[in-house]
Order: C-alpha cells, then structure tokens, then sequence
C-alpha cells in the first residue's frame, strides 16, 4: 500500500516481533503454512492440489505435516455420513 518493497525477511521481522515482543511462542513465520494448508482442507480443496499448492513432492508431507483434522472437518464427515445413510 505504501509502495515499501515487502521481501520474506520482511515478514520474518514480523513473525519474530509477534514471537518475541507480543510474547507467543507458539507462533513463527512457518505458522501460516499449516493454516494456509488446513483452511484449504477444511473448506474441500483436492490434496492434490493443496500439495502442489504448498509445493511439495510427497503427499504424505502434506497430510501429516500441513493440514491438521479441525472442529470442522470432523462434523463435516458426521454430517456427510449422515445424509448417506439417510
């Protein structure tokens, strides 16, 4: 917005203000990786493509790694197993 060039180490600065200064030490710049993952997850994006999307080469890192079983996706299966046997 202001014209400033943003560069990951721009960011990192940001992470580590939130890290050290806002005092959470769960969160670093890598945080938004697995919620970018999981968000996508969550509202039915293929695996596949939340994969590729993250840019890695092995499904399973996606998976196990990225994407996180929420709240949401667990009502969503009740709700879908549900109507199937309906």
């Amino acid at each position: 917005e202001s014209g400033e060039l943003l560069t990951p180490n721009s960011f990192k600065y940001c992470a580590r203000i939130i890290h050290n200064e806002l005092n959470n030490p769960l969160f670093h710049s890598h945080c938004l990786r697995h919620t970018h993952g999981t968000i996508l997850a969550e509202n039915g994006v293929n695996p596949k493509s939340i994969m590729e999307r993250l840019g890695h080469k092995d499904i399973k890192t996606t998976m196990n790694t990225y994407v996180f079983n929420t709240d949401k996706m667990q009502q969503d299966a009740a709700d879908i197993f549900a109507r199937a046997i309906m």
